[in-house]
């Protein structure tokens, strides 16, 4: 018995294991098959518990407990792998279920006296549901091909196999310590079934979130395009013309009145430099024509002119060219990262730095100002949390996650630094 105890013991530390990591991924992602794995695994616990305690006081009530929970863990395990699944939904008639075991170790354990027909329904209702839990699996695996499912449905239906040996296994007296040493094994390969399905769930989330986010990017910037085509094609075109009646009526004017057709003019030209700057910003066309590195020089040009900032700007001299996706999002990062520069940091001096890193190209935008008021690399989603421009930076990082890229911002001892990194295709 002590060999025995001590395997039971053993198989209570290890599924209690799998039962905390079940509990702690239901309270983090509040999915209801995690919490139905949670309890599954929590009954299982119970189960060894109840039959150590038969082991120690020889309680035939510990033993009714056993078989009971036995039979109840079974079914909340196929019940968590249906609701993961979504293959069916809850109706009154399962509560019938969970009748079959109670009243059956009530009839084995207190009314019958052979083992065999005692144990044969009992091991057959268990083996049916293990195997039932196996096929859903199975049949999630033929529809998603997840690693997690498959190595659920192996699993499961090794077990279902097993189950069927105990009647035989029991009464040659083989049973212990090796059943629970291979109950072991079946529960930790569960576990692990569990977590890479989970993982995998979680992955392919991501991926989706990361295309749906660079889909949002790209209309964003389709409907800037939009707006920068017809500021250009037709706004522009009618202050020009405006422009070009007004040169007509001041030639035929009187001499008195030419000065003030001259400061009418002087108006619609900062009108017209207004909506070329508009939609330059809206939609770089050095970008597209000349490439990153022109781009952004010419950006930290004309920002420097407007800003009085002093901006020194450094790349190589060959940058490969990168998707129209990553170059506009690297536009836009510096962009964002130079506005800030000029609203938040109180600095005079700041530096652009472009340079090539293995299968990367890097843009550093450091400045001399006040740095961040707190670690800008973990944003907070609470807008309260927020020192101002943060939200530009939430911004900033999304464009740069959709292409794959990422962002790190830190404060210097005099400035920050906002380095942005985006794959270079091979």
């Amino acid at each position: 018995m002590p060999q025995e105890l001590h395997a039971a013991l053993l198989q209570a530390v290890v599924t209690g294991g799998i039962a905390a990591v079940c509990w702690y991924l239901y309270a983090r992602y509040r999915r209801r098959d995690l919490l139905w794995w949670s309890i599954a695994w929590s009954l299982y616990v119970l189960r060894i518990g109840a039959i150590v305690a038969f082991l120690v006081r020889r309680d035939l009530a510990w033993l009714f407990a056993h078989q009971v929970l036995t039979g109840l863990t079974a079914l909340a395990l196929l019940w968590a792998a249906i609701t993961y699944s979504r293959l069916a939904t809850w109706r009154p008639l399962y509560l019938l279920a969970p009748l079959f075991p109670v009243a059956w170790s009530y009839v084995a354990i207190y009314q019958l006296e052979s083992f065999l027909l005692a144990a044969i329904p009992a091991v057959a209702f268990l083996s049916i549901a293990t195997f039932w839990t196996g096929w859903v699996f199975l049949r999630q695996w033929r529809r998603t091909r997840a690693r997690g499912a498959a190595i659920l449905a192996a699993v499961l239906f090794a077990w279902a196999l097993h189950h069927l040996d105990y009647p035989i296994l029991r009464a040659m007296g083989s049973w212990n310590p090796w059943g629970y040493y291979l109950d072991i094994l079946f529960v930790l390969l569960m576990g692990m079934g569990i977590v890479v399905l989970i993982l995998e769930e979680l992955d392919h989330r991501t991926r989706d979130l990361a295309q749906l986010s660079a889909r949002m990017v790209n209309q964003h910037e389709e409907e800037r395009r939009r707006l920068s085509l017809e500021l250009h094609d037709q706004t522009a075109q009618v202050w020009a013309a405006v422009k070009m009646q007004l040169g007509l009526l001041r030639e035929r004017s009187a001499p008195g009145e030419a000065p003030r057709y001259d400061r009418v003019l002087d108006l619609v030209d900062t009108g017209i430099r207004s909506i070329r700057d508009v939609t330059t910003n809206l939609r770089p066309p050095l970008l597209d024509d000349l490439g990153v590195v022109a781009s952004l020089r010419a950006l930290v040009q004309g920002f420097a002119e407007q800003s009085g900032l002093e901006i020194a700007f450094s790349a190589p001299a060959e940058v490969s060219r990168l998707s129209n996706e990553s170059g506009l999002a690297l536009y836009r990062a510096v962009q964002e990262a130079l506005s800030n520069v000029a609203r938040h940091s109180g600095a005079n001096r700041a530096e652009v730095r472009v340079e090539i890193a293995k299968d990367e190209l890097v843009v550093s935008v450091s400045d001399n100002g006040r740095g961040f008021q707190k670690a800008e690399g973990n944003l907070s989603p609470d807008p309260s949390h927020l020192t101002p421009g943060t939200l530009g930076l939430t911004g900033m990082r999304e464009r740069i996650g959709a292409v794959r890229g990422s962002v790190e911002i830190r404060s210097l001892a005099h400035g920050a630094c906002v380095t942005v990194r985006v794959p270079v295709p091979t």
